[in-house]
């Protein structure tokens, strides 16, 4: 798995990793709420809310369809739905857009949005790359929105049960035990269940998140 470099904002982690030039990521609501969680320049930011306010885009596609969206030409893309995104996008220098769908598990959690200024189809190293830093970006921005909530039934819950159930998300997933932890606290989350009854679910493999 990618590691995330410390000290750097994810929107400026895939500026710097992939040939773009703009990036934001938003959660699109259910169980999150609808927002942009960042972005890299004012651009990045003005085109993501386009596409939150507006209800179309490539973000939406993207979680839609559950698969990359990408535009290599903003001007050859005539037959997509949403011209008055695109004439915005020409307006600002966006050439390209891609959109990566963020999921832990099962859970959705939102998309990458990213956004070149020249047209240019993405290698399919980069594609392979920018889906696997999204999968980083997932646990990054669900442990952020769930950081505030607290849990005193977690704290209750045999220490035991949940450290068994997170070895076995761990081995699941091929994951590190804290990243393990954040898919077992957003599930619950999803779910409207608590934790130990998310941890004694998996252990009974009434959850499996490799299924």
């Amino acid at each position: 798995m990618l590691e995330f470099p410390a000290f750097t904002s994810l929107c400026d982690w895939f500026v710097s990793k992939l040939p773009i030039h703009h990036a934001a990521i938003s959660t699109l609501g259910d169980p999150f709420e609808l927002t942009t969680v960042g972005a890299s320049d004012a651009i990045a930011a003005e085109l993501e809310g386009m596409q939150l306010d507006l209800g179309v885009g490539p973000c939406w596609e993207a979680k839609a369809a559950g698969t990359p969206v990408l535009v290599p030409d903003l001007r050859q893309a005539s037959t997509l739905s949403w011209p008055e995104l695109l004439t915005a996008a020409e307006s600002r220098g966006i050439r390209a857009a891609y959109a990566f769908p963020m999921a832990l598990g099962a859970i959705d959690v939102g998309v990458v949005d990213l956004y070149a200024t020249t047209a240019h189809a993405l290698s399919p190293h980069d594609v392979e790359e920018a889906w696997a830093m999204a999968d980083v970006a997932a646990v990054r921005v669900v442990d952020q929105v769930l950081s505030e909530l607290t849990s005193p039934a977690a704290e209750a819950s045999p220490r035991r049960f949940l450290h068994q159930a997170t070895g076995m998300v761990m081995a699941q997933l091929g994951v590190p035990s804290d990243d393990a932890m954040v898919v077992i606290r957003a599930h619950a989350f999803a779910a409207g269940m608590s934790v130990p009854d998310v941890a004694q679910a998996i252990i009974r493999r009434d959850i499996d998140f490799s299924a």
